[in-house]
């Protein structure tokens, strides 16, 4: 009988919490050794409702433990065929990209290439970690992460506006000279708090000058924003999402198989997700 040394929770994370690709650095080497040996089972630290990514991990508590969940090999597998195709694709650094052969990819990739992807490196020459060699896989996670987040906050405004709910700072516009717009008035005043006072305007007299802060709501708009382009403009962040995440959300969101399948099926899932980007509503986690 094979032994299951997988199945063991993982040590507690330092906290605050690191880096995303330095958190999840153990997980993958977990799935690197699982797929590399006859077990049958593996505990991870992941969330099994995530609609971020695959490796997304759950929340730790107060000592840095986070609650671990069995998979079976055919679950960890799918994982790992996920986490490779987000590798292959933008926003994944080329170097990578590059490292990942098209015979890695699909439904039908062998585990001994699994294994062998996640297995690669990667070192930034810029950032906070630059110069520091990261597990690839993590490091690429990371980055897909990053773009679903952006896309979900450009999902989140655009329903706000749809809905006649957003609110704007006098003064605080986007890089093409508009209105910026916020979810609510909170945001807003913030916005403004920190045009006026700087970075650390909180650390003066912070109450005031949040209720002293120029705001107006979307209703109060007329003449001062062209919510048009300010829809568009958050419409136009699916073109920052990585091919892998646009089709892979089109399809949880309901779009025809004809949309998010065959050739040109991340063209068609960006242009139904323009659209209408509130069809993200339900399939992205809130932030």
């Amino acid at each position: 009988m094979v032994q299951n040394t997988h199945t063991n929770p993982l040590p507690a994370v330092s906290l605050p919490l690191p880096a995303f690709a330095v958190q999840v650095a153990p997980v993958v080497e977990r799935i690197h050794a699982f797929l590399s040996s006859r077990a049958k089972t593996c505990a991870l630290p992941l969330s099994t409702t995530s609609t971020v990514s695959p490796l997304e991990l759950a929340p730790p508590n107060k000592a840095g433990d986070r609650p671990h969940t069995t998979f079976t090999k055919a679950q960890v597998v799918a994982i790992a065929r996920e986490v490779v195709a987000i590798m292959s694709e933008r926003p994944s650094p080329a170097a990578v990209r590059d490292a990942v052969p098209s015979y890695w990819l699909g439904p039908k990739a062998p585990v001994r290439d699994l294994v062998k992807a996640l297995s690669l490196t990667y070192t930034p020459s810029k950032g906070n970690n630059e110069g520091v060699e990261l597990n690839a896989a993590g490091h690429c996670v990371g980055a897909f992460r990053r773009d679903v987040k952006r896309l979900n906050k450009a999902n989140k405004l655009a329903s706000t506006l749809k809905t006649g709910k957003g609110w704007f700072a006098v003064g605080v516009l986007d890089n093409k000279g508009e209105p910026r717009p916020y979810t609510s008035e909170k945001k807003a005043r913030k916005a403004f708090c920190r045009l006026t006072h700087g970075d650390d305007w909180f650390t003066t007299d912070k109450a005031n000058r949040l209720a002293a802060a120029k705001v107006y709501a979307q209703a109060d708009s007329v003449g001062k924003a062209d919510q048009g382009r300010v829809t568009r403009a958050a419409a136009a962040s699916l073109d920052d999402l990585s091919p892998s995440a646009v089709r892979a959300l089109a399809k949880k969101a309901g779009a025809p198989k004809r949309t998010h399948t065959g050739k040109g099926a991340t063209a068609r899932s960006r242009q139904w997700f323009s659209d209408d980007i509130t069809r993200l509503e339900g399939v992205m986690t809130p932030q």
